[in-house]
């Protein structure tokens, strides 16, 4: 049976810098990023896929633990949190927009100039935009909620646990 001051010795030796809690810290930001990617094809917010191909984690260690870091393209706070009307975006990504989304490729198949029209359709859009916005499409905020993070903190409660017994 252990005591309480044999446990006590054994959290402050305790280093959580090991493979299994790492991995522990990185399977979660990896069910997190499948709940984002989740919410926006519910919120049928894939446009170009790229968001939703280029969200990763990227877990590291810091002396008080473990950091999870998520990287998304830049413009994923837009769609999170919507555009409000009164300035353009930039129309470069809107380009790239256009020339992936089929349907408005069809718009545009009989145009003398294909390449004029892509640029032409995505600044329309652009415009469109900053006289309207958008609407908000979170996929994030629902993603990392009490009961996500509740999960995370049983997790590593069981690790600690785990670790601190098998010291016996």
């Amino acid at each position: 049976m252990t005591t309480l001051e044999q446990l006590g010795e054994a959290a402050s030796n305790f280093n959580p810098q090991g493979d299994k809690f790492l991995r522990i810290v990185q399977n979660w930001g990896q069910e997190v990023i499948e709940n984002m990617r989740n919410n926006l094809r519910k919120n049928n917010a894939l446009a170009s896929k790229n968001l939703y191909q280029q969200i990763e984690a990227m877990p590291s260690f810091t002396p008080q633990g473990a950091n999870l870091k998520i990287n998304m393209l830049e413009y994923w706070q837009f769609v999170e949190n919507g555009r409000k009307p009164g300035k353009m975006p930039p129309v470069a990504p809107l380009i790239e927009y256009v020339q992936n989304k089929r349907e408005l490729q069809m718009k545009i198949a009989n145009a003398r100039d294909r390449i004029a029209a892509t640029k032409s359709l995505a600044y329309v859009i652009a415009r469109k935009i900053g006289q309207k916005g958008t609407k908000a499409q979170p996929f994030v905020a629902p993603a990392i909620t009490d009961k996500t993070l509740q999960i995370l903190s049983d997790r590593l409660g069981q690790y600690l646990a785990d670790s601190l017994t098998a010291q016996d």
